[in-house]
């Protein structure tokens, strides 16, 4: 598995709604809200040897959650999107060596195929807000895993001046990708996420 292993290394900076969506529901801090659409640290560890997508998510969603359970996240089992009918999500988790917890998540639809994926930086217990600074480097590697070294690399600067916003949202490959804050002036966590145009049209439960 050193394909999303390496990408995650890569895409690490050391070397649309109209609104901020709020994780919700479960597992783990659940699926993040879906709102209307606008338009348009390394991890050591192996991953499988795949040829990553030109567009839309890089690789399948099993070969990310394994790579993220080989890094020792732990992930539960597959419940209901809360989001859109006939998806399905997983969501993986970790407190780091400072005390932050890292959550990963993948929904699918009935095929197995992603439509959307996020990944947040919990401030630790104790701690006021999480410095963006150091949210940068998981969310950094977390686009790598899902867009692949080239195109994950790409938006390590987007994300790098906008990672601590309220909401920021860029494009690429037909997926909407935003970085947000639970609100205004809220840094209790840090969020990126990923969607593609078939789960964010698709209906809510």
């Amino acid at each position: 598995m050193c394909a999303i292993a390496a990408l995650a290394i890569a895409c690490s900076p050391n070397p649309a709604p109209a609104s901020p969506p709020a994780p919700v529901g479960s597992p783990g801090p659940g699926e993040p809200v879906r709102t209307t659409p606008s338009p348009a640290s390394g991890l050591a560890s192996e991953a499988p040897e795949v040829t990553p997508n030109p567009v839309g998510f890089a690789f399948a969603a099993e070969d990310v959650l394994a790579y993220y359970e080989s890094a020792g996240y732990t992930c539960t089992g597959p419940s209901p999107s809360t989001e859109a009918s006939g998806y399905t999500v997983r969501t993986c988790s970790l407190v780091d060596p400072a005390g932050r917890t890292r959550t990963v998540g993948f929904v699918t639809d009935p095929d197995g195929a992603l439509g959307n994926a996020f990944a947040s930086v919990e401030a630790a217990d104790g701690e006021e807000l999480v410095e963006p600074v150091d949210a940068l480097d998981p969310l950094s590697g977390f686009l790598g895993a899902m867009l692949g070294s080239e195109r994950g690399g790409a938006l390590v600067e987007w994300l790098a001046g906008h990672v601590g916003d309220a909401y920021a949202e860029t494009a690429d490959g037909g997926l909407r990708i935003a970085t947000y804050t639970p609100a205004e002036d809220d840094l209790s966590a840090i969020y990126v996420e990923l969607a593609d145009q078939a789960y964010l049209d698709a209906p809510r439960p």
